[in-house]
């Protein structure tokens, strides 16, 4: 088998072969390469010991830094290439769920490839003699676009549990279906992810939303409890029917389908994934028999804050999941200027996000109410791009007065009452931008603060 491969990959070959040593590129470089597709890094396994592979480039003028002695792994820089080369080892007793405690350098790469997590990634090639190592069928796994555990799946699993959220990943990224009996080690050990530190399980959940095949991502996690670990609340949802002819689902089924009509946006798929998080916490009867979720938007933002706090997204992600989720239930039939008010609650910025959310929400109902949805939808965002042409950010710094002026022209002293009046003035030009100016505002901000006092 002959694969392209970059000079800088070659060079580095050669001159391990230079001092006598094996060498191999391996894992998901050798797969992607495999699948058409350009890697993304590049990884070497070898039989010389870290110290030597640092002391064959270093002689040779590369920049080398020892990233992982301890586990037998250097980096080495090439004009601007990154290569990760690993001494051939076997592992033992990973204590901490992520890291082996015991390493033993071999002499083989079939041995190293033993303790790879899925056999499309114990792959090994040697360009210099056009030779694949492939000892787990790594080969064929990838005709048949599957995901399979390296040997025993639940050794994999138990020496680090992330893998089974890996295994959707790859699932996801490539489109490959996930191995039974692989699945089913997943399914018995599920609960081990709980051991896995917030920061690793968020960077693969990332990566499952934002892949290719996000959705079969999506559905395997929930098959496979690997969403109830991550996402406990969300269990709630399942199997809870919403007993309203608007809803043909329940209602962690219509969270997945309204997943389905989400655009490649974290931020809006985290919104819809947790839109309805708190409809069964909300839940009530009318006496009509009908289902209501009365504020779910509102309990759903502030359980969605403590989720992505739980799972150390940046403040950013959470401010701003936060108002989509609280917001996602806007009022299709609303006047110019609620919607105004909605700009400057959720902000310019967010309005796009917001009407995604809006949409894939509408598109999971049923299909009645989704034809009457469909076209209030349309005609709303026509008329809110027409508000939005009409002004600036809607923010409360574009009022023609500020707490300066509230001081200094309607004699106030400095306090809470300054910004009660400006937020009572902008208030106002929410509902006639023609008030947005000067002499009119000072004008109402004294009545306001007469009336104010009046009043105590």
């Amino acid at each position: 088998m002959n694969l392209f491969l970059p000079e800088e990959v070659l060079n580095a070959c050669r001159i391990l072969a230079h001092n006598k040593k094996e060498s191999y590129v391996v894992g998901g470089g050798i797969r992607d390469l495999i699948l058409g597709m350009a890697p993304q890094d590049w990884d070497l396994a070898t039989d010389a010991h870290p110290r030597e592979v640092e002391r064959i480039f270093k002689r040779k003028g590369y920049k080398v830094i020892p990233t992982g002695i301890k586990y037998g792994t250097v980096t080495v820089h090439i004009n601007g290439v990154s290569l990760e080369i690993t001494t051939f080892r076997k592992e033992a007793d990973y204590t901490d769920y992520r890291r082996p405690s015991k390493v033993k350098f071999v002499t083989n790469i079939e041995d190293d490839l033993s303790r790879r997590d899925f056999t499309v990634n114990a792959l090994a090639y040697d360009p210099l003699r056009s030779l694949l190592c492939d000892p787990y069928h790594g080969l064929a796994d990838l005709k048949k676009e599957m995901i399979r555990a390296v040997r025993d799946a639940e050794e994999r699993f138990i020496e680090d549990p992330l893998r089974m959220l890996r295994a959707v990943r790859f699932s996801a990224e490539l489109g490959f279906s996930i191995d039974q009996k692989t699945k089913h080690a997943i399914i018995r050990n599920v609960e081990l992810l709980s051991k896995i530190s917030a920061e690793r399980v968020r960077e693969e959940l990332d990566r499952v939303l934002m892949a290719v095949h996000f959705f079969k991502g999506l559905e395997a996690m929930q098959e496979l409890g690997l969403l109830f670990v991550i996402f406990p609340e969300l269990k709630e949802g399942w199997l809870f029917a919403q007993y309203h002819p608007s809803h043909q689902y329940t209602v962690l089924t219509h969270t997945i389908e309204a997943m389905r009509y989400t655009p490649a946006d974290l931020t809006v798929r985290l919104a819809v994934l947790l839109h309805d998080v708190a409809k069964p916490r909300c839940y009530s009867r009318g006496e009509d028999g009908r289902g209501h979720f009365y504020g779910h938007n509102v309990l759903g933002s502030e359980m969605a804050e403590e989720i992505l706090r739980r799972l150390c997204y940046s403040n950013r992600v959470i401010k701003d999941v936060v108002t989509l989720i609280r917001e996602h239930m806007l009022e299709l039939r609303m006047g110019p200027a609620g919607q105004r008010r909605l700009v400057a609650r959720v902000g310019r910025r967010l309005i796009p996000q917001l009407l995604q959310v809006r949409l894939a929400d509408i598109m999971a109902h049923s299909q009645s109410q989704l034809v009457r949805s469909w076209e209030e939808y349309k005609q709303f965002t026509a008329k809110l791009e027409e508000t939005l042409k009409t002004g600036g950010d809607f923010a409360l710094r574009e009022l023609a007065v500020n707490g300066t002026d509230i001081i200094e022209e309607a004699g106030v002293t400095p306090g809470p009452l300054v910004g009660v009046v400006l937020r009572k003035l902008w208030d106002e030009v929410l509902e006639d931008p023609e008030k947005n100016n000067r002499v009119y505002l000072l004008s109402q901000a004294k009545k306001i603060i007469t009336t104010l006092n009046n009043h105590g």
